[in-house]
């Protein structure tokens, strides 16, 4: 009896890993070209995350809302980047900074790069929607 409920708890928990690893790599998944550790869930919103070198931490850069996807792919160049910054200019709130309309809390470095943010709703994580070069 023993061995038969600890082979019912590997099988659902084996269960459990295959539902969470559908959220990438599979062509009906939010991140398709994921790789399943890019994919963490927050606050129970699958998102496909980056590694901030300067913090050796995941940062999560698109999330499957319930809204859409929000963020942007890590795998675009050119249409989510803005114009390089003047030296010395503020990144956010003047007419010359590299996000103009951008509130100082919307702004995230992420590996030596200013992005502007947006909050994903139903977590308190943040994702670029834009960087600057």
């Amino acid at each position: 009896m023993k061995t038969a409920a600890i082979i019912a708890g590997v099988g659902l928990m084996m269960l459990g890993t295959v539902a969470q690893a559908q959220t990438s790599g599979t062509p009906g998944s939010p991140f398709p070209n994921a790789a399943p550790h890019e994919v963490q869930m927050i606050n129970g919103v699958p998102c496909r995350t980056i590694l901030d070198r300067e913090s050796n931490t995941r940062v999560p850069v698109q999330c499957a809302s319930q809204a859409g996807m929000i963020g942007m792919d890590p795998t675009t160049t050119g249409s989510v980047l803005v114009a390089p910054r003047a030296a010395g200019a503020p990144v956010s709130g003047t007419p010359a900074s590299a996000f103009p309309t951008a509130a100082p809390h919307e702004i995230r470095v992420i590996n030596g790069v200013p992005c502007r943010t947006v909050l994903v709703q139903g977590t308190d994580q943040r994702v670029p929607v834009e960087c600057a070069r």
